[in-house]
């Protein structure tokens, strides 16, 4: 039977759940690919297994501080297709974020993730504002942004690239 406590958010074809240490390879897996990183800003040795397993232990460690993260997500069936969730952005807010593998693309999962995350962020977050950004030329990843009701707000640049900066009053 699995371990129920390792989900954090359910819909009807997702589960979210917290990152366990054997998860690494999973994690390097979905970053690995090519397909993926032209979704992220540029820089070398980004997705490493060592900057993988840095970045497993971020997410950890926000988990236990916050009680949230970017969370493993899953198919119903466990089945593992990206991360999905919540970071801590400056001092009184949140962004969203989701990354999913390019073999699980245009099934409506990410928008069916940040549906769920934005629910999950009005519920749980004390401040007023929720904020996203992707790459300018990601225009994916901005209607879903955009789909989730978030608003455009300027063009930032986010570790050294030109990102859509979107935010969400609540």
């Amino acid at each position: 039977m699995e371990d129920q406590s390792l989900f954090m958010l359910m819909t009807e074809r997702l589960r979210f759940e917290t990152w366990k240490r054997e998860d690494k390879d999973l994690l390097f897996e979905l970053h690995a690919d090519p397909r993926m990183q032209k979704s992220y800003a540029p820089g070398p040795n980004k997705w490493t297994i060592q900057a993988i397993e840095l970045r497993l232990t971020g997410y950890m460690e926000e988990q236990a501080n916050f009680g949230f993260t970017k969370w493993k997500l899953c198919l119903s069936d466990g089945t593992f297709i990206g991360r999905a969730g919540w970071s801590p952005w400056g001092k009184a807010t949140l962004e969203i974020g989701y990354a999913i593998k390019p073999q699980f693309w245009n099934n409506g999962y990410a928008s069916e993730a940040a549906s769920a995350l934005l629910a999950w962020g009005q519920a749980h977050h004390p401040h007023d504002t929720l904020v996203g950004f992707a790459l300018s030329n990601n225009s994916a990843s901005r209607r879903i942004l955009e789909k989730i009701g978030m608003k455009f707000v300027d063009y930032r640049t986010i570790a050294g690239v030109d990102n859509a900066y979107y935010e969400l009053k609540i």
